[in-house]
C-alpha cells in the first residue's frame, strides 16, 4: 500500500503493477513521470464517509434489492465523495508536487481506466472522481456485502492516453522474465498489464 501523501513511484511501496513499473525503471526503461497517492483511507475517515455511506444504503439490501433506492444511494454516495475535502496540507502538497507539470493521467494501480487532467488543480478533482467511481451501481453490486472498496493507491502520471507498444512489450517481457503488455506515450512507458499475473 502506498504511504499517505503524493510520492514519486521510485520511493513508493506497493506490489502488482507498481512493482513492475519500479522494476522497469530500475532496468533503464524510460517511464513517464509517475507519483503515487495513498490518501484514500485518510480522506474517507476524516470526512466520516464510511458512516455517511452506510446510512445512505440503509434499507437497500434486504430480502430483495430496492433498485430505486440503490440508484439514489449510489448517486448520493458519489456526490458525498466529490464534495468532501482533503486536509489542506495534503491538497497543498499534492498541488506543489505537480506544479509546473502536466498534462496528467490518474488511475488506480493495476487498472487501465484513466482520468485525464490538464493541470495539477484538475488532477486533484480527478482524484476525487476516481474515489467516487467506486460507487457506480455495478461496482457496488460486484463487491456487496461490502459497501466500501479496499483503499488502493492512485497513480498520477505526466502523460496522455497511451497506446499498446508491441516492441516495448517484447523488450519488457524479456527483461522482466514474465509476459507483459506495455502501453506507452511518446516513447515513455505508462502502463504495464500482465495477463498471467495477479
Amino acid at each position: 500500500m502506498a504511504e499517505p501523501g503524493i510520492i514519486p513511484l521510485e520511493r513508493a511501496l506497493g506490489e502488482g503493477e507498481m512493482a513492475l513499473l519500479r522494476r522497469a525503471l530500475a532496468l533503464g526503461f524510460p517511464l513517464a513521470p509517475t507519483w503515487v497517492v495513498g490518501l484514500e483511507e485518510e480522506f474517507f475517515r476524516l470526512n466520516n464517509l464510511p458512516e455517511r455511506i452506510e446510512r445512505l444504503f440503509h434499507g437497500v439490501f434486504g430480502v430483495r434489492i430496492d433498485e430505486e433506492r440503490l440508484v439514489w444511494a449510489a448517486e448520493e454516495a458519489k456526490k458525498a465523495v466529490r464534495e468532501s475535502y482533503l486536509l489542506p496540507e495534503r491538497a497543498e502538497a499534492f498541488l506543489e508536487g505537480l506544479k509546473g507539470r502536466g498534462p496528467f493521467l490518474l488511475r488506480r494501480a493495476g487498472k487501465g481506466d484513466a482520468h485525464p487532467a490538464p493541470s495539477p488543480k484538475e488532477a486533484l478533482f480527478a482524484l476525487k472522481r476516481i474515489w467516487a467511481s467506486a460507487f457506480e451501481v455495478e461496482a457496488i453490486l460486484e463487491r456487496y456485502p461490502s459497501l466500501l472498496s479496499p483503499p488502493a493507491p492512485v497513480l498520477v502520471q505526466e502523460a496522455e492516453i497511451p497506446t499498446e507498444d508491441p516492441f516495448l512489450s517484447l523488450d519488457l517481457t524479456q527483461a522482466l522474465g514474465e509476459e507483459v503488455v506495455a502501453y506507452a506515450w511518446r516513447g515513455l512507458l505508462v502502463r504495464i498489464e500482465w495477463p498471467h499475473g495477479g
